[in-house]
């Protein structure tokens, strides 16, 4: 698999546990720490 650091992030939105949508777009310009975890349930 080729790396692709560096490269823009794939535009996607992802909905939180109260239901908000947030798209990665709102996030532009802006410094954003994301985490993903696997659920075990």
């Amino acid at each position: 698999m080729k790396s692709e650091v560096g490269s823009p992030a794939v535009a996607f939105a992802l909905e939180d546990t109260a239901g908000t949508v947030h798209g990665l777009e709102q996030y532009r310009g802006r410094w954003l720490l994301m985490v993903f975890h696997r659920h075990l349930g």
